[in-house]
């Protein structure tokens, strides 16, 4: 009997996607190194997707981008193993801040909310900068409306 291959190095993609009550679903698609057919990774996170619940919807670049690669754990490989690929779910980021968030409830407000800064590295960056980041693109927002 042939033995099961073991994936020993992964894809990760970074996957952000909005969701119908305005919060953000942040998860990462986990693929074998060698898959990357765009096109088919996307397609595993619309699955998991619809799996939560949400309406269709199109997982593209402004919301998947290929993030790094790294070895994993042997439940990863398996779940891997059985169905090609794994979700590792990260945050869900409400559709609004709190009244008093922290840094990292800033940062990943404004990657979840403003596609620009979805894939920005804000290491070093204060809180009142990135704060004052989504003060100008809710404002901008907030005028394309108007």
């Amino acid at each position: 009997m042939k033995k099961p291959h073991t994936v020993q190095e992964v894809a990760v993609w970074d996957t952000y996607v909005n969701k119908q009550d305005g919060s953000v679903m942040h998860f990462d698609i986990i693929v074998p190194a060698h898959i990357q057919d765009q096109e088919k990774i996307f397609e595993f996170g619309e699955q998991y997707v619809k799996q939560k619940g949400e309406l269709a919807v199109n997982i593209d670049v402004t919301h998947c981008q290929f993030c790094h690669v790294e070895t994993i754990t042997k439940d990863i490989a398996d779940a891997i193993s059985k169905q090609g690929y794994y979700i590792l779910e990260m945050e869900d980021i409400p559709g609004k801040l709190s009244p008093n968030p922290t840094r990292r409830d800033l940062a990943l407000y404004l990657k979840a909310h403003f596609e620009k800064y979805r894939f920005t590295n804000f290491s070093g960056v204060s809180s009142e900068e990135i704060q004052r980041l989504i003060l100008i693109e809710e404002e901008l927002m907030n005028k394309t409306k108007h």
